[in-house]
């Protein structure tokens, strides 16, 4: 078997699992597509019955499941909601990733022994989340748009952007650091460049796109030819992507720019509906070669399938508790006044 057919296979093998298991997993009380998803990669995988060995080749494509995911939400928003969520963005946001980051770095450095800069590694890349995961099951139960959602989405935005500071500060605490000794100086010099391309290149992405998708987008839709339309959404979701990957930044934050300018416009909900399948098949792979990339990562992942299975039964279980203290005032297990005097 040559190459291409050991790749067609692979390609089909992913289907195959996740066309089983998705729909199991749909119908478990609790249960999502992502667990299906995560479980077919554990089976299949390297790690698993070993039916797939060769996973990069699927990953790279199925990656953008992520940014069509992030383009999608984009889409449901606009630049006025966005700033009305900036306290959420910068200030929860903010409070989480410092929170989390000191928290678990004082753990890694006083209990299991680590140097600061490695306590400080550690800490930090805790502090991140999964944006696909979360998102995509924010979506599953209807709550993206709600306020709780909206918090959320907040804080794993400011986490993308958190990610570009703490790539350009890990190797200035390296103890291999070309840099020398830690100081503001070395931090301002590794960080204002890397800020000026990031400020340029989002100004440009949110000028150009005010200015130039209305339209080109009408310009197109005369034509009343859908190839063309769909081939239009997709250069310009991967076109702001590959700009601010340039720029430093994250793809998945030049997806969201380009879904956010689309939504001022009248053609927000065809494109939408262009791209829903691609989206949802292209992050169901997402998930399933995601898993099968190390032990680690496949126990990670496991771990979150697990947390995620669980979390309506703990809630369900907080309901219980909650309407049980509502019907039983809580006044009533304090003591009597007779039982005090005596």
């Amino acid at each position: 078997m040559n190459e291409e057919e050991a790749s067609l296979f692979d390609v089909l093998w992913l289907l195959l699992a996740s066309v089983t298991f998705v729909p199991i997993f749909q119908k478990i009380p609790g249960g999502s597509p992502v667990l299906g998803y995560l479980v077919a990669g554990i089976l299949i995988g390297p790690y698993g019955l070993s039916i797939i060995h060769h996973v990069h080749g699927t990953k790279v494509i199925a990656e953008f499941g992520v940014v069509f995911l992030l383009f999608n939400i984009g889409l449901e928003l606009s630049v006025e909601r966005l700033s009305s969520m900036k306290k959420y963005v910068f200030g929860l946001g903010s409070a989480q990733v410092l929170m989390t980051a000191v928290a678990v770095g004082l753990v890694a450095h006083f209990v299991s022994g680590q140097p600061g800069p490695a306590a400080m590694v550690i800490g930090n890349g805790l502090a991140l989340s999964s944006t696909a995961v979360v998102l995509q099951v924010l979506q599953e139960r209807g709550e993206s748009t709600s306020r709780h959602g909206r918090a959320t989405f907040s804080v794993l935005l400011f986490q993308d952007l958190a990610v570009v500071v703490l790539l350009i500060l890990i190797p200035l605490i390296s103890p291999n650091s070309s840099k020398g000794e830690i100081g503001f100086r070395a931090i301002a010099e590794a960080l204002g460049l890397d800020v000026v391309k990031a400020a340029v290149s989002i100004t440009t992405i949110i000028a150009g796109g005010r200015l130039l998708l209305r339209p080109i987008y009408r310009k197109i839709a005369e034509n009343q030819n859908p190839e063309i339309f769909s081939a239009n959404t997709l250069i310009v979701i991967l076109g702001t992507s590959l700009l601010t990957s340039g720029a430093g930044l994250s793809m998945l934050l030049g997806a969201f720019l380009a879904g956010l300018l689309l939504a001022e416009t009248e053609f927000s909900l065809q494109v939408e509906s262009d791209i829903a399948p691609y989206r949802g098949l292209l992050l169901g792979l997402f998930f399933t070669t995601g898993i099968m990339s190390s032990q680690l990562s496949s126990l990670l992942f496991l771990v979150v399938g697990i947390s995620m299975a669980l979390t309506p039964w703990l809630a369900a279980g907080g309901q219980l508790v909650s309407s049980h203290f509502e019907l039983h005032d809580v006044r009533s297990l304090l003591p009597v006044k007779s039982e005090i005097i005596a």
